[in-house]
């Protein structure tokens, strides 16, 4: 990453020295698309309380206690991601997916690797009220921003803080992951940069979506169909809301 990261940047100056020889005006904004946990074994060696679990083990333990609930002769959820799980029953038995899905939630909530635990039902009547600020939200709420019907998972389960799930066994095996709704997932830089630019950093929460509305207001376009807002700190020309 490191090797990576140092290349990116030298392909950023080249193509940065390019416009200031051409003399246009340009504007650069950065982000990314989601934060990132280091390595857990690495994270650990800096003090952070770190740990891994194996999915398929977890997933696995949990699909045999509800075998032997159950009396089921098969494994009732499915999926690759514990984060979110899917029930998947054989035949029609009345109120047995209510029943498997009620047994589920109680068995990973009382494990200590899980923090929260909702039902599909649960996160899909979690809307937050309009113009809550993203750092506000609570965590059934941060759920229902991924939330999408008929995709999204009929369990959905908020692991611990800085818990990463996977063993990596071979190389090319991941390492370290992201996906959860903690803040070293879901905070990432913005930076919006201009030759002469002053050099200030602010804190207020904003959100990614938030950059094309601002570019559009500097370069004097209208402002995309998007869900985003001016920000006002960077430019001066925000269309009145």
């Amino acid at each position: 990453m490191c090797v990576q990261m140092e290349a990116l940047d030298r392909a950023l100056g080249a193509f940065l020295a390019k416009l200031d020889g051409l003399g246009v005006p340009y504007v650069v904004a950065l982000s990314a698309d989601h934060g990132a946990m280091d390595a857990a074994e690495r994270a650990s060696e800096k003090g952070v309380p770190a740990q891994r679990i194996d999915p398929a083990a977890f997933v696995g333990a949990l699909n045999r206690h509800l075998d032997t609930k159950f009396a089921l002769g098969y494994e009732p959820l499915v999926g690759s991601d514990p984060q979110q799980l899917t029930i998947n029953i054989a035949g029609n038995a009345p109120g047995l997916r209510a029943r498997i899905r009620d047994e589920a939630v109680a068995w990973l909530k009382a494990r200590k690797e899980v923090a929260q635990v909702f039902t599909a039902e649960e996160v899909a009547a979690a809307a937050p009220p309009p113009g809550k600020p993203a750092d506000r939200l609570s965590m059934i709420e941060r759920f229902h921003e991924s939330y999408v019907p008929g995709r999204s998972g009929d369990i959905q389960v908020a692991f611990a803080e800085y818990v990463s799930l996977g063993l990596p066994r071979s190389p090319g095996d991941d390492v370290a992951g992201h996906g959860t709704p903690w803040g070293y997932d879901r905070r990432v830089p913005i930076l919006f940069w201009w030759p002469g630019a002053p050099a200030e950093a602010r804190a207020e929460p904003v959100e990614t979506v938030d950059i094309a509305p601002t570019l559009a207001a500097i370069v004097g376009v209208p402002t995309p169909a998007v869900d985003g807002r001016c920000l006002a700190t960077v430019a001066a020309d925000c269309p009145a809301r």
